[in-house]
């Protein structure tokens, strides 16, 4: 007996599931704590398996996991913390490891700082301001959390050049604005967006 033909719908949510589970990289520019930022963004590469997220950074050979790709790099972003601090407190003047001098090259520890709405208002406009040069922005959204402020960019395409160039920028305003901690999603499509309580910021 023949096959049953797949529909066109069918089949494009085969090729996208099948899209889904490749592994795919992203930057990241802080590591959602009030007290610790990121001198440079870092890679991390996303994987799925099953229902779960897996977020890995291979210099500290560190994994994060979750429902989703938030939940995955909160958790990777904590034991990247907790592995500087560990670090930091085994040190006691001893001559410094190679993977806390890493460390050191890529964490700074800050002073927490409560966000005014002027600062609130002055990041937007920045934010807004570095994306305006940007031809393959198209549309940015914004919400402030009680631990991070979540952003959500529209883009036209989804180059390798393109995702650098805005992880700079991200990493620019997350060391400018550093009592914000910007979670930075980057969409090709606005459908099946979640836009409750956010503000079209761009």
């Amino acid at each position: 007996m023949a096959t049953e033909e797949l529909k066109p719908l069918q089949v494009r949510e085969a090729i996208r599931s099948e899209l889904r589970q490749l592994p795919e990289t992203r930057w990241i520019q802080n590591l959602r704590h009030p007290s610790y930022c990121l001198r440079q963004p870092i890679p991390i590469l996303i994987r799925r398996e099953d229902d779960l997220v897996i977020a890995s950074y291979d210099d500290l050979e560190l994994s994060g996991k979750g429902e989703d790709v938030r939940a995955a790099i909160s958790d990777l972003c904590g034991k990247i913390v907790a592995r500087y601090e560990g670090e930091c407190a085994d040190q006691k003047g001893d001559s410094p490891t190679q993977e806390h001098s890493f460390l050191r090259q890529i964490v700074v520890e800050i002073q927490p700082e409560l966000v005014s709405s002027q600062l609130w208002e002055e990041a937007k406009q920045f934010y807004r301001e570095r994306l305006e040069v940007i031809p393959d922005v198209l549309k940015g959204y914004i919400k402030l959390r009680q631990e991070y402020v979540e952003v959500i960019i529209l883009v036209s395409g989804h180059s390798v050049a393109l995702i650098e160039q805005l992880s700079k920028i991200d990493l620019e305003i997350n060391q400018k604005f550093h009592p914000l901690r910007f979670y930075v999603e980057y969409k090709r499509s606005p459908h099946y967006l979640d836009l409750d309580n956010f503000e079209q910021f761009h």
